[in-house]
């Protein structure tokens, strides 16, 4: 399913694979927060694009992403995160900046989710971004998994 170079389809679209995508999310998550056995309420959790599926008009999204780095990472799992229900509900397709400060944090601060919380560190986020940190999850997930 996953390899190192994560170029095999599962890990090139993981979003896509709707049974196991958020299970593969949580088991990341988990791993980040460094809390095995971490309990979560299925129910309650989404997965979120950070690069947006359907960028607005002149936003950042189209300006720093061609079309085909956005078809190549938007459903991979370096841009994919873990929010609440209620906050995926009302995501927009903001630019980076305002959907790290409106989606990304909780009402007593940084996101509760590991593999959310690490995409406050970045200023920006592109291509080169993306491919390293698609790379570093794909890892974590191999080492984990012995695959």
């Amino acid at each position: 399913m996953f390899s190192r170079s994560g170029s095999t389809h599962a890990a090139s679209a993981t979003y896509l694979v709707t049974k196991t995508r958020k299970y593969v999310l949580l088991r990341l998550d988990e791993m980040l927060a460094g809390k095995p056995g971490v309990s979560y309420d299925h129910t309650l959790i989404t997965v979120e694009h950070v690069l947006p599926q359907n960028p607005k008009q002149g936003s950042q999204w189209l300006r720093h992403f061609t079309d085909e780095q956005r078809r190549e990472w938007t459903h991979r799992l370096g841009n994919l995160v873990l929010l609440n229900r209620t906050k995926n509900a009302y995501a927009q397709n903001y630019d980076f900046t305002e959907k790290k400060a409106k989606y990304f944090t909780g009402r007593h601060g940084v996101s509760t989710f590991a593999l959310t919380s690490q995409v406050l560190q970045h200023q920006e986020w592109a291509p080169e971004l993306l491919h390293k940190r698609q790379r570093r999850l794909v890892g974590l997930l191999a080492d984990e998994w012995d695959l």
